[in-house]
């Protein structure tokens, strides 16, 4: 949805940090710039449910993740070629950027 939503390339999304999911007066932002974009329902109801359960967080070397997409390594981030692979299975080719 972030990729749909604002035109972001994988690049971008892979290094996006929980920090940058923001709560303010009811409202759920993400920060892609300056100032915050705000995300529309439903989608912020997914994003902040996501938030308690994301991936690879729940393996010995990964615990304390901050990456909104924690990758298999300690430290880093889902890397763009893995965003490309997950989106390619959900039939959805147009939104990976081959530039990136």
């Amino acid at each position: 949805m972030l990729v749909l939503l604002y035109a972001q390339p994988l690049t971008r999304i892979a290094r996006l940090a929980i920090d940058d999911v923001l709560r303010e007066e009811g409202e759920v932002l993400v920060r892609l710039g300056d100032p915050p974009s705000p995300v529309p329902a439903p989608f912020a109801g997914m994003l902040l449910s996501y938030l308690g359960q994301r991936p690879n967080t729940m393996i010995a070397s990964n615990p304390d993740a901050r990456w909104l997409f924690p990758g298999r390594r300690a430290g880093h981030p889902m890397t763009p070629a893995t965003f490309e692979l997950r989106l390619r299975h959900l039939d959805l080719p147009w939104a990976c950027d081959h530039s990136q």
